[in-house]
């Protein structure tokens, strides 16, 4: 599978950073219109550290899980947490291009944060499309980073945006939530549910949320300094007003996501 660059990189605060995250969208997204029966054969293709393959098997008691990831010290790390979460899953080191499984092996395949950082999601949404059952769906949740939107604006801000979305671009698909009923339409996947949301948090709701994205840019912040045009100065400055939007009257933050579902 040919990433064009993990942008957070594969340290342990990375790690630890994916697990909040998937704990953040516990029930706003990865619950929140889903369900799976007890005994339905899951697949995560790109699970990472298991964060979200823990929150699955938690809320969905008796779901059989399997995950595969290309990178050993995300597995590595998986099957830590997912013992430490009382979650029983198999876990499997292959490309996303090539899974080492049958045709029609799951019922559920599950995409989460993934078609994002590929150089040709088409064709790992085919091969996912291989291993589901006849009639098997497909999960797949991306955001676009072009939708990111703050009130106040400050230039700080704007570059910092501007900056994320350049990075993720060179990096993979900066719009991937935008783009991922076209590739499931592509891949030959049918009964598209686009699934789009737009988020818009404010008031109180706007404080972990103004955190919470100040994270993950700040994640990917090494990358984004070495892009042409930008200055890790004025990125940081953005991250500080990103943190310190809240405490503005009237500030808002929000941001497009499509958690997009299919039939195979």
């Amino acid at each position: 599978m040919n990433t064009r660059g993990y942008v957070h990189g594969y340290g342990t605060p990375e790690q630890e950073r994916l697990v909040v995250q998937a704990e953040h969208w516990r029930h706003r997204l990865i619950r929140d219109g889903t369900q799976f029966e007890p005994g339905t054969r899951l697949l995560e293709i790109g699970c990472g550290v298991g964060a979200v393959l823990a929150v699955l098997g938690q809320e969905f008691p008796g779901v059989r899980l399997t995950g595969v990831d290309i990178e050993p010290k995300q597995l590595e790390f998986a099957r830590g947490h997912l013992e430490r979460s009382g979650v029983d899953a198999t876990l499997v080191e292959a490309d996303a291009l090539a899974l080492p499984f049958a045709d029609e092996s799951f019922d559920n395949v599950w995409m989460m944060w993934f078609l994002e950082h590929l150089s040709d999601p088409l064709a790992v949404l085919r091969e996912a499309r291989r291993v589901l059952v006849p009639g098997g769906a497909i999960t797949a949740i991306e955001v676009d980073y072009g939708t990111v939107d703050a009130e106040p604006p400050t230039s700080a801000l704007g570059a910092l945006f501007r900056a994320m979305a350049q990075g993720m671009a060179a990096a993979g698909w900066s719009d991937a939530g935008t783009r991922l009923p076209g590739w499931l339409r592509g891949a030959g996947f049918r009964d598209i549910d686009e699934g789009e949301r737009s988020f818009r948090w404010e008031a109180e709701d706007l404080a972990g949320q103004a955190g919470y994205a100040a994270d993950v840019i700040e994640s990917a912040l090494p990358s984004l300094a070495q892009l042409p045009g930008t200055a890790e100065e004025e990125l940081r400055a953005g991250l500080a007003d990103l943190r310190t939007l809240p405490s503005h009257q009237g500030a808002a933050l929000g941001w497009v996501v499509h958690k997009s579902t299919a039939v195979g």
